[in-house]
């Protein structure tokens, strides 16, 4: 992959920057912050400010030390090369994604109201699984990343073709995710949630039947 050290040191520019932005705000941000909501975007947890606000900068310091650290024990190591710019792009947008969860909750936390906190979730969940859905058929066999079910990896025919169905099915899910972050409701947000677990099953058992066509075929 072209300049991949320049794309490395981005991503940890990005996990590095919650890091530097806490600590020049650290004195400023109330003792306790908000760190859970509900539904609706409501604040149902507040936990002490020491440790707390450093949870996201260090969830995405270890997801950059860790996407580095799993290719190099995976059974299945060489295959990484084979899908390198899209492996690269995961670990990219899963830092940038705890990095603004964090810029959210420093905001909120020094007084900003105008933030919906869950709409802006629920539009980066969707927009995960858009990104997800686009690389998905992309991704070769591994023990980390895709769909790791015990069909896809033993056959490399299921794992392509559920790949490529999975890939589909989590692109238009992320899409319907998007457009249901900006209806209110308990309606929207119960088919929100069952929208993902529906993505998340669908593939998982789409790999089965393909696996046992491949075995009577």
């Amino acid at each position: 992959m072209k300049n991949e050290k320049m794309l490395l040191r981005l991503m940890w520019a990005i996990a590095m920057l919650p890091v530097i932005v806490t600590v020049f705000v650290f004195d400023r941000l109330p003792e306790q912050i908000p760190m859970h909501w509900n539904i609706y975007g409501q604040v149902n947890a507040w936990h002490p400010k020491f440790p707390w606000i450093f949870l996201m900068p260090v969830i995405g310091i270890l997801i950059t030390i860790m996407a580095t650290v799993l290719p190099r024990i995976d059974p299945k190591k060489e295959n990484y090369e084979r899908f390198k710019p899209q492996y690269f792009i995961i670990r990219l947008i899963l830092v940038v994604f705890f990095a603004i969860m964090h810029m959210v909750i420093i905001s909120i936390s020094l007084g900003a109201t105008f933030i919906k906190v869950d709409t802006i979730i629920k539009l980066m969940v969707g927009i995960l699984f858009i990104v997800l859905g686009n690389l998905m058929p992309k991704f070769k066999q591994n023990y980390f990343v895709g769909i790791k079910t015990p069909w896809t990896l033993a056959n490399e025919v299921v794992w392509a073709k559920s790949h490529r169905h999975g890939g589909f099915v989590w692109f238009i899910t992320g899409f319907v995710l998007s457009v249901l972050a900006f209806l209110p409701g308990k309606g929207s947000a119960i088919a929100y949630f069952v929208l993902i677990l529906l993505a998340s099953i669908e593939p998982i058992l789409y790999s089965w039947i393909q696996f046992r066509k491949q075995k009577l075929g």
